[in-house]
């Protein structure tokens, strides 16, 4: 690591410390994708609750939950997948943040056949690192747009229903009285 030679200390640090904040960076989306994957296992299994639960299958809502159930579980995988992403990630660049601490260390006590290798190691790491959480950040894209389709189609499932089930009902009249106030008053 003859480019950072320094007595400073802080060289080395600052060298260090961007294969650092990925690590961070990293471990935090896999946070945030498994949250997003206990998500969507909560509405695969209720999904499935309401679809077994049914005995008219042919029923709307049925078909709507299978649809949600289906969504769900492809969520899920491409979830699976992401954070598998982000775990490689956070991997690599803690390896690659410890490869290059060695390579310092030995750079230091003048170590100069350790020099090279611990230079390619460390960017071999860092760029594995950094392909893990670009696939994992499109692979979040991929889940979102499933997301985003299931509550479309949710949506219009409640505004057919809506337009079905309020059709010829007449709106309440402006004469009709106030309802009763029914909050706690103080003593």
């Amino acid at each position: 690591m003859s480019q950072i030679h320094s007595d400073s200390a802080f060289a080395v640090l600052s060298f260090l410390a961007a294969p650092a904040i990925l690590t961070n960076a990293s471990t935090i989306l896999a946070l945030g994708t498994s949250n997003r994957l206990a998500r969507a296992a909560d509405r695969a299994r209720l999904a499935a609750i309401s679809i077994v639960s049914s005995p008219n299958v042919s029923d709307p809502l049925v078909v709507l939950q299978q649809q949600d159930f289906q969504n769900s579980t492809r969520r899920a995988t491409l979830l699976i997948q992401a954070l598998r992403r982000f775990y490689l990630a956070a991997g690599a660049f803690a390896a690659a943040t410890c490869i290059a601490l060695l390579g310092a260390f030995a750079d230091y006590f003048h170590i100069t056949l350790f020099d090279p290798i611990s230079q390619v190691a460390t960017i071999v790491a860092a760029l594995v690192g950094v392909g893990g959480l670009a696939h994992g950040a499109v692979t979040l894209l991929q889940e979102t747009r499933i997301a985003l389709q299931s509550l479309d189609l949710q949506h219009a499932a409640i505004t057919k229903w809506r337009a079905t089930h309020t059709a010829g009902l007449d709106p309440p009249s402006p004469s009709a009285p106030p309802p009763p106030d029914l909050s706690p008053r103080g003593p």
